[in-house]
């Protein structure tokens, strides 16, 4: 049976869990029918997201609507605005800019969260916020590209996620409840989660990657060009 709906999942959920909706360990302090589970489905979820993600998978892939930015270079130390409320992880790395322009030029690199003495048309990350690198001089109008995270898990949530790697979400979620006193079974139930999460992320490793083509290196990355 494919984990086409919410349902499904859920149940695939308490299976490798070892427990079912009625355990009264899952509402005994005052949650409703389900609650816990679409909690760590919500966690396990995201944590599989990160994983593809690192894996080079495309999906969940968005361009914000045009950034809005605040501060001055003189009072702040640069540009700063505040990220999306789904943002997951920016699109580009040092090589590839996340920002672009209206057309999908690139504009800028990026820089490191450290590196704010740098000036120049570059960008970094801090916490909830991208901010512009002092003396930038942005166009008018500036996109970021980025990956949005999953919504909440629910009964009525809309799954976005490939269908062939749903498994994935349902082992990630197991993993994170280990840690909880609910969870039935002893070290050997842990060890059948591992596994299963073992093979759920071999199954997903494929679908990270769209073409036939090699994993290339990418040049790394140089701030001057002075030996």
């Amino acid at each position: 049976m494919e984990l086409s709906t919410p349902t499904h999942v859920l149940n695939a959920f308490y299976r490798l869990a070892g427990t079912t909706s009625d355990d009264d360990a899952l509402t005994e302090h005052g949650e409703a029918a389900n609650d816990v589970a679409w909690t760590f489905l919500t966690l396990g979820c995201r944590e599989a997201q990160r994983w593809m993600l690192k894996c080079g998978s495309g999906e969940w892939r968005k361009r914000s609507s045009a950034l809005s930015f605040s501060g001055t270079d003189a009072a702040d130390g640069g540009r700063y605005a505040t990220l999306p409320t789904d943002f997951l992880r920016a699109w580009g790395s040092r090589n590839e800019s996340a920002l672009v322009e209206a057309d999908g030029d690139s504009w800028g690199q990026e820089v490191g969260s450290r590196d704010t003495q740098l000036k120049g048309d570059g960008y970094y990350l801090m916490g909830s916020t991208l901010w512009l690198t002092r003396s930038a001089a942005p166009p008018a109008v500036l996109y970021l590209l980025y990956h949005y995270v999953h919504p909440t898990w629910s009964a009525s949530v809309t799954i976005d996620f490939p269908m062939d790697a749903r498994l994935l979400i349902v082992a990630e979620a197991a993993q994170v409840a280990m840690a909880e006193a609910w969870l039935p079974g002893d070290a050997a139930m842990e060890r059948k989660i591992e596994v299963a999460a073992m093979r759920a992320r071999e199954r997903a490793r494929d679908l990270c990657r769209a073409t036939k083509s090699p994993r290339t290196l990418r040049r790394a990355y140089r701030a001057g060009n002075r030996w």
